[in-house]
């Protein structure tokens, strides 16, 4: 099925025009979430079957698309509005409490009453993405009192949405990606599926029933939006991404500002942030030149991680094993890190319905 040029086209302008005055929910209290009309169980499990096999770079490309999208006005306002991610302690329990609902999304059927089991007893991913969507709606709505320009929109909320899985889908040379196309919509599906029970309105969804279409949208939303945020930020993004960096190390020691400042714009395709001798110059300044050692080092290592290792099946495969162990394993129970950094009661994480 061919894509739509104009379709995109005019989605963005959408986008930028309707869906910036549009609260993702009027009221907390009237919505009620459930499966949208042209939902699809088989490609939705497609979506979750390839985000585990491509487990490392997926969460790479989450990663960075969260970078990216901190870098909207409108987002990081509200997040700063919040307070909850504004120092090391409280950014590292805000974005593993994140980690967790979409872990929980990922790994299990999306019926009403189904629970989690073994590593997450007791919960719901139906009543996750219930909790998460009246988050959303009552931030916004506390933001928009103190300021009538605040509030969550169903422009922002498309945007985070690429935040997921918008590198994943444009660049997966870049994060290790393997797929065939049926890969790819099935991943789609499942964000359109979740942005749709997270109150994003058809019209406003980024993800469509067409990959050409939506890989089309995305490639604007890069292009238009994040690509010239990420070139000129602002101090306010700078001190919140290096807060969130800060405060995630103690979930990652990899993690390292400089670096994934780098693989951002890279994956953004922000001019001067080329890296092998094969890649194409634009004649902006090599920036990983200007980075520290340490940084330097970093990068290195994630570079050949995401666009070597990760395409060699058995180093795949091994880096995929520790991205589960240390994810739902070592800082589920044992957090020694976060113990260290943040004490015993911050360490757990502990996720609210």
């Amino acid at each position: 099925m061919a894509a739509d040029k104009p379709a995109a086209t005019n989605y963005i302008a959408t986008l930028l025009n309707d869906a910036a005055t549009i609260p993702i929910d009027a009221d907390v209290n009237t919505y009620e979430i459930h499966h949208p009309p042209w939902f699809d169980e088989n490609k939705f499990k497609r979506g979750q079957k390839f985000y585990h096999a491509n487990l490392t770079g997926a969460i790479n490309g989450a990663l960075t698309g969260l970078i990216s999208i901190l870098a909207i006005p409108s987002i990081l306002d509200v997040l700063i509005f919040t307070g909850q991610s504004s120092t090391p302690v409280t950014a590292f329990k805000r974005y593993v409490l994140t980690i967790l609902h979409t872990l929980n999304w990922y790994s299990h059927d999306l019926k009403p009453g189904t629970d989690f089991h073994n590593i997450f007893p007791r919960l719901s991913s139906w009543k996750s993405l219930a909790y998460v969507r009246r988050i959303h709606a009552s931030s916004g709505k506390a933001a928009n009192r103190k300021d009538p320009k605040m509030m969550v929109s169903q422009k922002d909320m498309a945007i985070t949405q690429f935040g997921f899985l918008g590198f994943v889908i444009l660049n997966p040379q870049k994060l290790g990606i393997q797929y065939v196309r049926e890969d790819f919509e099935g991943f789609i599906h499942f964000w359109r599926t979740i942005g749709y029970m997270l109150g994003i309105e058809d019209r406003f969804n980024l993800c469509t029933d067409n990959l050409e279409t939506t890989r089309q949208q995305m490639q604007l939303v890069n292009d238009q939006l994040l690509r010239p945020a990420l070139q000129s930020p602002s101090s306010d993004f700078v001190f919140m991404t290096k807060t969130m960096i800060d405060g995630l190390w103690a979930f990652s020691n990899f993690l390292e500002y400089d670096a994934y400042m780098f693989l951002t714009r890279r994956i953004c395709n922000v001019p001067g942030h080329y890296y092998w001798d094969s890649d194409e110059r634009d004649g902006s300044p090599a920036v990983y030149k200007q980075l520290g050692w340490h940084s330097r080092f970093m990068l290195a290592f994630l570079m050949t991680v995401n666009e070597v290792l990760l395409f060699i099946a058995p180093f795949r495969w091994w880096f995929n094993l520790q991205t589960v162990i240390n994810t739902k394993i070592v800082n589920r129970y044992f957090p020694v890190l976060a113990m260290i950094k943040y004490g015993i009661k911050n360490a757990y994480v502990r996720v609210f319905y």
